[in-house]
């Protein structure tokens, strides 16, 4: 057998959801939609409830939590500082260095060499 006991009990227990599911919705479709809204709406306002909860436990009033918000702050005002330092430096620069046209590149030529004036033995090596 491919299954264990576990996998078939939970594909048993998913089937009988299935089929209370399905006749729910074929006896009464009013009461399954209003019934499914109100699970929606109760989903929601835990998880709202949850996410408010651990919002508040991470941005505690501990004190890494305050000295790491305070370091990203510094932190943020050096770049700004040093990055506006060097656009300036940079558009100084282009302006004082004009820009040297490209030349054409020289057209290259091959020369042949000896092949023949090897050392060792010329019979082992392949010919290119």
């Amino acid at each position: 057998m491919g299954r264990n006991k576990g996998s078939i009990i939970v594909m048993f227990i998913v089937g009988l959801a299935v089929v209370g599911v399905l006749s729910s919705l074929i006896k009464d479709p009013m009461k399954f939609l209003s019934s499914i809204l109100i699970m929606i709406g109760v989903a929601a306002i835990l998880f709202f409830i949850v996410r408010a909860v651990m919002n508040r436990q991470q941005s505690g009033s501990s004190d890494e939590a305050k000295k790491y918000k305070k370091a990203v702050k510094q932190s943020q005002q050096k770049y700004k500082q040093e990055k506006s330092d060097v656009k300036k430096s940079s558009s100084v620069s282009k302006k004082v260095k004009p820009k040297k046209k490209r030349r054409n590149s020289p057209h290259l030529t091959v020369i042949e060499g000896k092949k023949d004036k090897k050392k060792g033995n010329n019979n082992d090596q392949a010919s290119n």
